[in-house]
């Protein structure tokens, strides 16, 4: 195997947990959102709404601009695309197929292969991964510069747009949709959503008084 491709193989399950925080702090965030909505008794302001909804816009949009720098001490999708683009030889269509041998959808490979490259290409085809980094990076501009300018820290400059929570969520799905796809690449797996199963009742603590009332 190309050390390269070593590298980005350990780079994709870097680049998974840091997704999956993403997709599960969205969850959360609707998912509490939702019972909020459905409890009038909660329809009263409160600080700690503003505090939940504040910690909620600065966890994604510093998530977020960590998977879109690119600088040479990073480990991001925009880096791993970036290489990818430079070098698709590195990942070819021989190491790929291999991978399939002696399995029940060996006679998949191939087309599985072809979703990344031109049929019957050697190698990946950069012009592929250049569409999926480009729609990543035209999702996430206004995020970026929103981190870069008052969450990462407090820049002189206002943020050209301040973005939207549908933007925000946008981007955690577009990350989310693209480690689903590249996951087929890089480990000949499937899956819809990183949101995982949760194996025990996440929502139990809100079934019992957080205050205790002294009689």
């Amino acid at each position: 195997m190309d050390p390269k491709l070593d590298k980005w193989l350990r780079w994709f399950d870097v680049i998974k947990a840091e997704i999956q925080d993403l997709v599960v702090a969205k969850h959360t965030f609707h998912e509490v959102q939702g019972m909020i909505r459905a409890n009038p008794k909660l329809h009263k302001h409160s600080s700690f709404y503003d505090h939940f909804t504040r910690t909620y816009v600065s966890h994604v949009v510093i998530g977020l601009r960590r998977q879109i720098k690119r600088d040479d001490q990073s480990i991001s999708i925009t880096r791993l695309f970036g290489e990818m683009i430079e070098t698709p030889h590195v990942l070819p269509r021989r190491w790929y197929t291999d991978k399939y041998k002696g399995s029940v959808v060996e006679q998949f490979a191939d087309s599985d292969f072809d979703k990344f490259a031109n049929p019957g290409s050697p190698h990946i085809d950069p012009k592929l991964v250049e569409s999926d980094l480009l729609r990543l990076q035209a999702a996430t501009k206004r995020c970026e510069d929103f981190a870069d300018k008052r969450v990462a820290h407090r820049d002189k400059r206002d943020p050209k747009e301040i973005p939207t929570y549908n933007e925000v969520d946008g981007c955690v799905d577009l990350l989310d949709e693209l480690y689903v796809r590249y996951l087929l690449l890089f480990h000949q797996s499937r899956m819809d959503t990183l949101l995982p199963t949760w194996q025990y009742d996440w929502k139990e603590i809100f079934r019992v008084p957080w205050i205790e009332e002294e009689i």
